[in-house]
């Protein structure tokens, strides 16, 4: 499978892809992961691709902008992948270490 490039338009491989991480995180069928997908893009009303290619970006663990898409995510699988919510300040968990 090609990589994606960053700047390209999310795809249906997206979609699938993040499928796949649901999977992963939670468990459960292809039915299950997709149907949390369209059910989550509509609750937040952000696009299922846009909101596909952000689960990805997250789980991969690389930065992200802070938009109504990320927050979707990190509202809804934030804990599941071990990450903070978009909302928490940087370097909260390092001024918290060094205290």
């Amino acid at each position: 499978m090609p990589d994606r490039l960053p700047d390209s338009p999310a795809s249906r491989t997206d979609v699938d892809i993040a499928t796949g991480v649901l999977i992963g995180i939670r468990g459960g069928s292809v039915a299950d992961a997709i149907e949390e997908l369209f059910t989550t893009a509509r609750n937040h009303r952000v696009s299922l691709f846009e909101l596909s290619r952000t689960l990805i970006t997250v789980a991969e663990g690389r930065d992200i902008e802070r938009s109504s898409t990320s927050d979707a995510v990190y509202a809804v699988w934030g804990s599941a992948l071990g990450r903070r919510g978009a909302a928490a300040p940087l370097g909260s968990i390092t001024d918290i270490a060094t205290v």
